[in-house]
């Protein structure tokens, strides 16, 4: 890989994607339906993974032990994290319908708590007597990946081992077990939940793997562009058939990484702060406060432009004031880690 390259850049642009899309979804307005038209925050989520997995493996290629890869993977996913899970509780606190005590001991709050730190967010991912006549209750549904996220961290030592042995093999396998796990559950299995069990880890896998993939493999890597190119055309020629689902990992984790490495001339976006975390996980409660107070309804355009400010804002606080503190308590002195996620 190039030393110079747009990472930062093409997660800050996945992240804005993601907030404008959630804007017309959770909110229901009519007048914003073009954001969920023109945009797609599932390819954005893909693309995540896909980055995150070239880019974990490169740390973990770096680490000490395997001790060393597991703190600074917290010390980057953690604090943010936890702070959003406080955050949404004092949200809920002052927005809630019940009288503050009985919110402070209701079964739904401790739920939640524990749900949330334990990162099994669709358990509870509401308060209770909180945004009850918003369209969408969840108070930030944007964490449930970050559960795939960690899962896919703690597998990643083990593909590696075989990986850097057989690359090409590896990954297929992974790929195909991915692409027939989201097949299944969006195509054969009609139960409960279908979707939330398509986009777990397994689903997921076929893009963080391939991010992996490349970051072990010179040769694939050297091929990006001639792989994004013809998993391009494979893709818009099998988009309206069931085909799509097993050339979509490929033709969308290919396209995002060829951005982020050899497409344009470097944006030095990143010396600014790694902005796109927060904004991911910072903005649904943003949007939520938003339509609670009436202004998605009084002025859909404002919302939006309300939504994108105090989101900015706040994930700037969160970088300088948190997350970039944890990262400078280094466990590994001699090592330099670029900040990541997803």
């Amino acid at each position: 890989m190039k030393e110079k390259n747009n990472f930062d850049i093409v997660r800050l642009i996945l992240a804005f994607t993601v907030l404008l899309v959630h804007s017309a979804e959770v909110s229901r307005k009519t007048d914003l339906r073009f954001l969920a038209h023109f945009l797609n925050s599932d390819f954005a989520v893909k693309g995540f993974f896909a980055i995150s997995g070239f880019l974990i493996a490169k740390s973990y290629m770096r680490s000490q032990s395997l001790r060393d890869y597991a703190v600074k993977r917290c010390k980057r996913i953690l604090p943010a994290y936890m702070f959003t899970i406080i955050m949404c509780l004092f949200i809920g606190a002052a927005v809630t319908s019940l009288p503050l005590t009985h919110f402070i001991v209701d079964s739904q709050t401790l739920k939640y708590m524990a749900a949330n730190f334990s990162f099994m967010n669709f358990i509870q991912p509401s308060l209770p007597g909180v945004f009850t006549h918003n369209p969408n209750q969840p108070i930030d549904g944007s964490l449930w990946t970050i559960k795939a996220e960690i899962t896919l961290y703690a597998l990643l030592p083990f593909a590696l081992f075989f990986m850097k042995r057989k690359p090409l093999t590896t990954w297929f396998i992974i790929y195909l077990i991915s692409c027939l796990w989201f097949w299944f559950f969006i195509h054969v299995y009609t139960g409960a939940k279908a979707d939330a069990l398509a986009k777990q880890f397994v689903g997921l896998s076929g893009y963080f793997f391939f991010g992996t993939l490349l970051s072990v493999h010179q040769a694939s890597f050297d091929k990006l562009k001639e792989i994004a190119i013809v998993s391009l055309i494979a893709y818009f020629l099998t988009k309206d058939t069931q085909l799509s689902l097993f050339v979509e990992p490929v033709a969308f984790s290919s396209v995002v990484l060829l951005f982020c490495t050899s497409m344009f001339k470097e944006v030095p976006i990143g010396k600014y702060g790694d902005f796109s975390y927060g904004i991911y996980l910072y903005h649904w409660p943003i949007i939520q406060l938003l339509i609670h107070f009436g202004v998605y309804e009084a002025n859909p355009l404002l919302g939006v432009a309300l939504t994108i400010m105090l989101t900015l804002l706040l994930a700037v606080l969160s970088w300088n004031l948190l997350e970039s503190r944890f990262l400078k308590r280094k466990s590994t002195p001699n090592i330099t880690i670029k900040p990541t996620i997803v």
